[in-house]
């Protein structure tokens, strides 16, 4: 199955806000006035969108939807969220299984709590 990223931020906003589990539930508008200074992506797999991927001066993180969680990491579509150089994520409260796989792919926890590429 392909997974890429895809250049359509309007329904990207939508899939994120709807796959994001929010801690304290916000207005859509909220959601997309506080996304206006990143870079967001639709996550797409075979055709369907998944979710969305946002980036921010090397930060980087990923809202997938219920059905695809723990099934859409790719070695390719993290290859493609962490192109950057300086890229780096943290991870939310109950997705803890993402530090092996990001462990897999070459990154490590510092001392801030965010997790890193190693160089």
């Amino acid at each position: 199955m392909a997974t890429h990223l895809t250049d359509d931020r309007e329904t990207a906003l939508k899939i994120g806000y709807a796959a994001t589990d929010w801690t304290q539930p916000i207005d859509y508008d909220v959601y997309a006035a506080a996304m206006r200074e990143w870079d967001v992506k639709l996550v797409v797999r075979d055709g369907e969108p998944i979710g969305a991927a946002y980036f921010r001066n090397g930060e980087v993180h990923a809202s997938i939807l219920p059905a695809w969680r723990r099934r859409w990491a790719t070695r390719g579509i993290l290859a493609q969220l962490f192109a950057a150089d300086n890229a780096f994520t943290r991870v939310t409260a109950g997705h803890e299984h993402m530090y092996a796989i990001l462990a897999r792919l070459g990154f490590a926890q510092r001392d801030d709590g965010t997790v890193a590429r190693i160089h």
